[in-house]
């Protein structure tokens, strides 16, 4: 005569065990799939970037050393650099055959800049062809020259970055 409605009968609450993490739900594996791939394109975007950027690095460097070197037969690289990274940059039909104010425009429209064709366009021309120490600008002209073309080198923009 066991009375099924007795407290006597009564048992305590049975608690399930901890929820597993692994495997983990479906939901989950959709996340690491499109993690993963945004990872992927990340990283690949950013070798690209870099793979374009890499002569801007290039001559960055060179035009420090040419600072470092200070001596005026050094001085004289600084047009032939800017020309080899615009040639670098841009197609060379584009930029080959620019020389005197063209260049300059050129410079400063790439940049978004007005000192080549204003002031210093004339001392890169100087360092460029002038054929003995007689031609070469001053020390503040030279000067004024590597800071427009590190600027230039720093911020200008290619046609292929604009893609």
């Amino acid at each position: 005569m066991t009375d099924t409605a007795s407290l006597q009968n009564l048992h305590d609450i049975v608690v399930p065990g901890p929820v597993a993490s692994w495997p983990p739900a479906p939901g989950w594996y959709l996340v690491m799939v499109v993690a993963a791939a945004g990872l992927l394109v990340l990283a690949w975007k950013g070798w690209r970037h870099w793979r374009r950027n890499r002569y801007r690095g290039q001559a960055l460097r060179e035009l420090d050393r040419i600072r470092r070197a200070h001596e005026g037969a050094d001085v004289r690289q600084l047009p032939a650099l800017l020309k080899r990274a615009a040639l670098s940059a841009w197609p060379r039909e584009e930029v080959a055959a620019l020389a005197g104010p063209d260049w300059h425009r050129f410079l400063d429209d790439a940049a978004g800049m007005e000192c080549f064709a204003s002031h210093v366009g004339p001392v890169l021309d100087r360092l460029a062809w002038s054929p003995g120490p007689e031609g070469m600008p001053c020390e503040a002209e030279c000067a004024a020259a590597m800071e427009a073309a590190h600027s230039w080198l720093k911020n200008h923009r290619a046609p292929r970055e604009q893609a």
